[in-house]
Parts: C-alpha cells; sequence; structure tokens
C-alpha cells in the first residue's frame, strides 16, 4: 500500500511539473505571436518611421516613394545602409526615385524565397541578382545584414550597403 502511495505521488508531482512548464511554453508562445502581430499590423511605409534610419525615411519620402510602400500591394524592399546613403542627402528627387527604387520589387520575398542564382526585377525594371554562400544571402553584391522583418504590405531586408545607379 505505501508503494502504491508513493507511485500516486510522483504522478502527481509529476503532472504539476507538466502543467507549470507548459504553461510557461504556452505564455512565451503567446507574448512571440502578440508581437509578431503588433508588426504585422503596420506597412512597410509605417515601419520606416520605427527604423533607426530617419535618413531613408527622408529619402524614401523625398523621391515620392512613401505612397508605394504604404499601400495595399505586396513589395520587398532591400533597404539600403544608412552610411551609404549619406552621400545622397543632398541629391534631387528624381535621382533618389531612381535609386531607392531599384531597391524595391514586387510581392513577398523572404530570405528563404530568395534562391541562390536567381533574378528579380526592381519596379524600375532593373535586374537584381541573388547569391547565397555560406549561409548568408547576397543581392547586387551586398549583403542581407538583417532579413525578413514582416509587414501588412510585404517584407524588409537591410542590407549593408546600396545598390549603384
Amino acid at each position: 500500500m505505501r508503494n502504491k502511495y508513493n507511485f500516486v505521488k510522483i504522478v502527481m508531482v509529476l503532472c504539476f511539473f507538466l502543467c507549470v512548464q507548459s504553461r510557461g511554453m504556452s505564455q512565451s508562445f503567446l507574448a512571440a505571436t502578440a508581437a509578431s502581430a503588433k508588426v504585422a499590423t503596420i506597412s512597410l511605409g509605417e515601419g520606416l518611421t520605427n527604423t533607426e534610419s530617419p535618413l531613408l525615411l527622408e529619402l524614401v519620402t523625398k523621391a515620392g516613394l512613401m505612397p508605394v510602400l504604404t499601400g495595399s500591394e505586396a513589395y520587398t524592399f532591400f533597404a539600403p545602409s544608412e552610411q551609404t546613403l549619406q552621400q545622397y542627402k543632398e541629391a534631387r528627387p528624381e535621382v533618389l526615385k531612381q535609386l531607392l527604387s531599384q531597391h524595391i520589387v514586387k510581392g513577398t520575398l523572404t530570405t528563404s524565397d530568395l534562391k541562390d542564382g536567381s533574378e528579380l526585377t526592381s519596379i524600375n525594371g532593373s535586374t537584381i541578382k541573388v547569391y547565397r554562400k555560406k549561409g548568408a544571402v547576397i543581392v547586387n553584391g551586398m549583403r542581407v545584414k538583417e532579413g525578413d522583418k514582416l509587414y501588412t504590405n510585404g517584407v524588409w531586408h537591410q542590407l549593408n550597403g546600396c545598390f549603384t545607379l
């Protein structure tokens, strides 16, 4: 009888432990889902206002591309680095539009969609070549530093440079 009592006690402790563990995991899952849902409620253009690149926001606005990035159509934005954009601070709007529109592709392409050797066409008609090297995604010679920021109308990938005109 004593062995049976100990067995029941051990089973109850294990059940309690599993319940506590699964509750913690479900709370973590719910928190992660809520965080991603928060990101998914804003557009690419609105996401620009939340980035650490105020210059990119200024240049996209000056180029007249904000309506593209805030509209309902899906786009992938290969965002140039803040450092390389410094040289375009004084550029005319038409030059900025030409430069930045070659970083935007129709459709939502995550890093897993970017296959080695594939070619994409930007919204200004230029070709973007994709390579994969040692686990890194490289587009037109620029490494994707941070990728897959999802928004309601597309995805954002931060580059370590800028495509040249």
